[in-house]
């Protein structure tokens, strides 16, 4: 299936260990128009012949392709041209079996203080700045915090870096070292906290 004009849609430079964010700005015959990211860790990256995969999500369903950058198109905003894949070449990603909730919890990373976007029993989502020297690959450790004194050990690869504007990055890291007496506890907050958001919106229903 194929993604829809004005759809947002994520960009994985191949090779290069970078996600950032687009929006599908027109979809032709054999090429597809998309706004060009500007997130500072992408200039330079997007030349004609770099390969790219592109994923978005329909109906709680993930999908993903492969495509090569084309060319550029100058419109109202700057965009690029990448190559349409045949609807057969576009794969359904298996979406991860640890649901996400998001959370705001507080983590010790190498002992810099950060806190969580959102968090599963696989791993976590975190906000920091821009000069903190994370890269995709980097092995972490740390301890996460579900409570005020309740703290969780770990180890961890950093697999994801979303750069968002000029002072803020997200990271997303996989838990590689997690006891499973902590992994459990790491489920149940998952579970008690999905159980509070559902709560809140049949609670929003009802005061509409």
């Amino acid at each position: 299936m194929y993604p829809k004009v004005n759809q947002r849609i994520g960009i994985e430079i191949i090779g290069e260990g970078v996600v950032c964010h687009s929006i599908i700005a027109d979809m032709g015959e054999t090429e597809i128009l998309i706004s060009h990211p500007m997130a500072g860790n992408t200039i330079g990256l997007f030349q004609d012949g770099a390969p790219i995969a592109i994923s978005y999500v329909i109906d709680e369903t993930k999908y993903q392709f492969k495509a090569l950058i084309i060319g550029k198109k100058k419109d109202k905003i700057p965009l690029l041209r990448v190559t349409k894949p045949l609807e057969s070449d576009i794969s359904k990603i298996q979406m991860r079996d640890n649901f996400r909730v998001e959370c705001n919890l507080r983590i010790q990373l190498d002992e810099i203080e950060l806190h969580t976007i959102n968090i599963s029993a696989g791993g976590m989502l975190f906000s920091c700045t821009l000069e903190l020297p994370f890269n995709v690959g980097d092995e972490v450790s740390g301890n996460l915090f579900i409570s005020d004194t309740a703290s969780i050990p770990f180890k961890g690869v950093i697999k994801r870096i979303y750069e968002l504007d000029n002072m803020t990055k997200h990271v997303a890291m996989q838990f590689t070292v997690l006891d499973r007496k902590d992994e459990a506890k790491i489920v149940q907050f998952c579970f008690q906290k999905q159980r509070q958001m559902r709560s809140l919106k049949q609670s929003s229903k009802f005061i509409k």
